[in-house]
């Protein structure tokens, strides 16, 4: 018996290709990147999808319209990316009956592609009636990195702001954050050092209002971040000393140098400077909202200078703003986590952070740690009746459907004050 020949499967290959001269986009500028599905022939099926980023549901969304437009392939082969989610894919194979396959491609591209690439971008770009002004061309690479979510494609962009404007400070600032979150010390160190060398002798002659202008932001970010630096590599002395400089320049303290410094001096063993800065703190800002990290510090500097009544009422009043810390400093069984926060310093995250930056204080202080566990004892009726209320507070945020709702809200933010207030302790 003849039987009909089998028809081969056919097969899309996506892939993309990133193109390196900036188009404009509203008021900014962008790298386009050229979303290619080509046939086995290397045939593009469509016109390239001309995208700001790479986005899986950009990619999906646009073979969705090829498939109800030409039908669907037997199977779709995609360029591997670092950001595509498996789950996505397979029920995007499953809900469209169609084969996933991923595998490596040299997406730099073949050059037929590459100027195939180029020549649709030219056809869609918005002719510009004059030629833009580089600094203008790099401010809008900026903003457009900003919005970006991929940090390749982040760094890109802020890599070509630079190429156009070598004193885009906003780049350079974004361009070190990014080694900063990666933990390249040395990197990220060198590109702060570069913009406050290039800024501050425009910027300080002119004794700015500092954060409020918003041009002098980069500079103070990367006085911040050269500190943060500073810190990570365990040059304590040399990171307050640097945010020490910050809070000279932008007294209003916008960054939070101030609830930095003292526990700086302290990682430092340098008890004087940490107990003069908490000094002229409770003096320079004395309406503040004292963070719980600057708490614990003041108390086990004052537990270190003997003060054990001074440092009982700065526990007493750290635990009270964060209900974590001390339980993780005191490896004590976890508090229950579906509470409502007054901010978001009250919360596990914060508490999480402050146990990776100054655990180290508690590790080597055994008496601080023992009067913290006594604070923490004598807390504990307190604390059965705050977290109690505010499980309760946590459940009834989504009541709002209560006709008296924000009359009970208050009554329950006023009842929170009265178990958090401090005045009976003083």
């Amino acid at each position: 018996m003849i039987q009909p020949l089998k028809s081969a499967k056919t097969t899309w290959y996506v892939y993309w290709v990133d193109l390196e001269e900036p188009l404009p986009t509203g008021g900014d500028y962008f790298l386009p990147t050229l979303l290619i599905v080509c046939d086995r022939a290397g045939i593009p099926v469509a016109s390239p999808e001309i995208l700001e980023e790479l986005d899986q549901v950009r990619v999906e969304n646009f073979l969705l319209k090829l498939i109800e437009k030409d039908g669907p392939p037997d199977r779709i082969t995609v360029c591997e990316h670092d950001d595509w989610e498996d789950d996505d894919w397979k029920a995007f194979s499953h809900d469209n009956h169609i084969e996933v396959r991923f595998r490596d491609f040299d997406r730099s591209g073949p050059e037929e592609l590459r100027a195939l690439a180029k020549t649709v971008v030219l056809r869609f770009a918005r002719p510009e009636s004059k030629a833009p002004r580089p600094r203008d061309v790099a401010r809008g690479l900026v903003n457009t990195a900003l919005r970006t979510r991929t940090p390749e494609k982040k760094r890109a962009l802020l890599r070509a702001a630079l190429a156009r404007d070598a004193d885009c400070s906003a780049a350079r600032v974004e361009l070190a954050d990014l080694e900063y979150q990666n933990g390249n010390w040395r990197a990220c160190l060198t590109d702060y050092e570069e913009v406050v060398a290039r800024d501050f002798s425009r910027w300080e002659p002119q004794r700015p209002q500092w954060w409020k202008n918003l041009a002098t932001r980069p500079l103070l970010r990367a006085l911040y971040g050269r500190g943060m630096t500073l810190w990570h590599q365990g040059h304590h002395a040399d990171a307050a000393a640097q945010f020490e400089h910050l809070l000279s320049l932008n007294p209003g303290d916008n960054q939070g140098a101030r609830f930095i410094i003292p526990l700086l001096h302290l990682l430092d063993d340098n008890l004087e400077a940490a107990s003069t800065f908490f000094a002229r703190y409770e003096s320079d800002f004395a309406d503040d909202y004292a963070e719980p990290a600057l708490l614990f510090g003041w108390a086990i500097c004052r537990s270190l200078e003997g003060d054990e009544t001074g440092a009982r009422n700065k526990y007493f009043e750290g635990i009270l703003r964060n209900f974590y810390i001390t339980p993780m400093l005191l490896e004590e069984p976890d508090l229950p986590r579906n509470l409502w926060h007054p901010n978001d310093r009250a919360e596990l995250h914060y508490a999480s952070e402050f146990i990776d930056s100054y655990a180290v204080l508690w590790d080597r202080e055994t008496g601080a740690l023992r009067l913290l566990r006594e604070v923490w004892e004598e807390i504990q009726l307190l604390l059965t009746k705050l977290i109690a209320l505010r499980q309760k507070m946590a459940d009834f945020q989504d009541q709002r459907y209560e006709p008296n709702y924000k009359a009970q809200w208050k009554a329950l933010l006023a009842e929170d004050a009265a178990l958090t207030t401090l005045a009976d302790r003083e």
